[in-house]
Parts: structure tokens; sequence; C-alpha cells
């Protein structure tokens, strides 16, 4: 094997890396359109989402235990 199938050898390796990517690079661009589509639509409608979240939002259960030591006057 002599240097010249060695190049040969590279050259047909990285053409057909570039063929390869040539290949599936419509799908890149179609997976990249898709997540900024997503992404522009999630900003969108954020508001939206931030609004049925408070409107969604049950009350906050009344924790306070102060109603069991409060002076409730004389009984008696």
């Amino acid at each position: 094997m002599d240097t010249g199938t060695i190049l040969g050898y590279a050259a047909g390796y990285v053409a057909t890396m570039g063929c390869v990517f040539l290949l599936y690079l419509p799908v890149i661009i179609l997976i990249v359109a898709l997540l900024i589509a997503g992404g522009l639509l999630e900003l969108l409608l954020l508001p939206f989402i931030a609004l049925v979240k408070r409107l969604r939002r049950r009350p906050a259960p009344d924790l306070d235990p102060s109603w069991f030591l409060r002076d409730r006057g004389r009984h008696g």
C-alpha cells in the first residue's frame, strides 16, 4: 500500500461523510425549525399559561395555629 492509496481512501472517507451529511441535512433543518417553532409558540402562549395557572390555583390552607391559643373568655 503506497501513499496514494492511503490518501485515496482518506479522501473517500471524507467524501462519504460529506455525502451522508448532505443526505440528512433536510432532516436536521426540519428538526431545528420545529424546535424553534415550538419555542416561539411557547413564548406566545406564556401569558395565557400564567393566567390559567393563576385561575386554577387553590387558596392556601389556613395553617395558623393561633386559634388554639386564643383567649375565649370565661365560661362557667
